[in-house]
Parts: structure tokens; sequence; C-alpha cells
């Protein structure tokens, strides 16, 4: 199924996907008319346009997952959305393609996802670690508030920490209210996934190409 609010380029995409794939193709423009045939009708990908008229990619995977769960889904765009990627990979998007891509690419990426693997191109990889770095050098974290945050996101309590790195306890607690701050968050889990966003993906997970 692809979904992309410019006619034009949805059926170019089919005729793309139908030459190369010897398969039958959907093409809809409107994202509540899409998931309005999504509660009676299943399909081996779902090609989703990022910037979409009345609600965003992100949101309309959410709700495709909601009702197929397994439905595996790519995110294929002119949009510049290497800020979104962490978010992205964290809700099961199964791929990453530019529309300026070539034709192989596409169908790549499609493969690749059918086989159950993420593939991000590698000037796209480049952009999201430039944002990620900046981010990072922005908020500037000490080596220690970045060692507890790791055991942060490794489930660690603070008493555990402390026995960790032989601090106190109270120590702990007084350094992760300055990462809190540092990272606008508000709680242990907010501070978790924030760093989990901004350190490097791990590239034995993915393709590129």
């Amino acid at each position: 199924m692809v979904l992309d609010d410019h006619i034009a380029i949805g059926e170019g995409t089919r005729a793309i996907l139908q030459a190369e794939l010897d398969c039958q193709a959907v093409v809809f423009t409107d994202p509540c008319i899409a998931l309005q045939h999504l509660s009676e009708s299943f399909y081996d990908i779902y090609l989703i346009d990022f910037n979409l008229a009345g609600m965003d990619g992100l949101q309309f995977i959410q709700k495709l997952l909601k009702i197929h769960p397994e439905a595996i889904t790519i995110i294929y765009t002119g949009y510049n959305i290497e800020k979104y990627l962490p978010e992205l990979l964290n809700k099961g998007i199964s791929g990453f393609i530019s529309k300026t891509e070539s034709r192989k690419q596409l169908i790549d990426t499609i493969q690749y996802a059918l086989e159950g693997k993420v593939i991000i191109s590698l000037s796209l990889l480049k952009k999201l670690c430039v944002h990620n770095v900046g981010a990072k050098e922005s908020i500037n974290l000490t080596e220690r508030e970045r060692q507890i945050l790791d055991f942060v996101r490794d489930g660690y309590t603070n008493k555990a920490i402390a026995l960790e790195i032989h601090l106190s306890q109270r120590t702990i607690e007084k350094v992760l209210t300055t990462i809190f701050s540092k990272l606008g968050v508000e709680s242990r889990a907010e501070a978790a996934v924030k760093w989990n966003e901004l350190t490097t993906l791990e590239t034995d997970k993915y393709h590129f190409n």
C-alpha cells in the first residue's frame, strides 16, 4: 500500500512497485480514508509519506500499528526527517527512504524490510550523526553524567549505580537532578528515552546503501 497526498507521486510509485516486484499495489491520498480501509484489509508492506495533509506519517503509522501490530512500514518522503529518526525507530518503523533515491534503492529498502531488516541510506545516517553530535554538545553533559545515564538506561536503581561507581546514593540523586535539568525531563524514564535518542545508533542492526 502507498500513502501519498500527491497523486502523481503515488501513482508513479505504484507503477514502479508493480513493475519491479510483480505485485499489486493500491494508492491512497487521504490518511483518514486509508485507515478506514485498513480495518478490513492487510498488505505485505506500507509505504508512507511523512508529510501528509491533516496527519503526519508517524501519527498514521501509530494508528496503523494499533490495527495491524505486525505491519511492515517504510517512511518514503522528500521531507527532512533526520531529527525524527530516533523516535521513528522506537515506534517500530521498518525503513526510511528519500523520494530522490533511485528505483533500485527503493526496491532494496522494501526487500530488506520484508526480511525484517532496517535499511537507512548512508547520506541519511551522516545527517543523523551530525544532528545527534550537535544535540549532545549543546546539552554539555559531563563524563560522569553520561556514565550515570548509561546505568539509568540499563535499568539500574540509584543504589545499584552508587555501588557500581563507588559514590553515595545521595550523590547519585544530586547528579540525576542536574541531568534532568540539562535534558529538560522530569523522570528517570524520560531521561533514559532522551539519552537513548542522543546516543549513537548501533550500526550492526542496520544496512546502509
